[in-house]
């Protein structure tokens, strides 16, 4: 039975999107609050202290909650029946395993685990 309960998903982390109308701005501010930035790309970055992250993204957008998983491939199979499932489970370049939920308001929850390295050379996309 333990074994059936360790197969179980555990969302284990949630990172909240932010919809800033300056990145700069943004970046700045939370710095002061003692978040670095960790990673940018364009009108999309992510800022960190101790275990807490935030991402921030361009004003033109929609609302979006990221939340860490184990698991994710038990996780999306229970989600699948719901149709709340957008594009397929798919694994990113950046190193993660993510699927989008859309909830009846269009705020969407992005849903990621981490593919261990030893294991990114052999998934697709990677």
């Amino acid at each position: 039975m333990s074994s059936s309960q360790n197969d179980q998903p555990t969302l284990i982390s949630i990172a909240p999107r932010f919809l800033v109308g300056d990145m700069e701005l943004a970046l700045a501010f939370y710095a002061q609050l003692g978040f670095t930035t960790n990673y940018r790309d364009g009108e999309f970055a992510i800022v960190e202290r101790d275990v807490m992250s935030l991402h921030f993204n361009g004003a033109d957008g929609y609302s979006v909650c990221w939340i860490g998983v184990t698991n994710i491939e038990a996780l999306y199979q229970q989600y699948l029946p719901t149709s709340a499932t957008q594009p397929p489970l798919t694994s990113q370049p950046w190193g993660m395993k993510e699927f989008v939920l859309c909830d009846p308001f269009r705020d969407l929850l992005l849903f990621g685990e981490s593919i261990p390295k030893e294991e990114r050379s052999t998934e697709p996309g990677a």
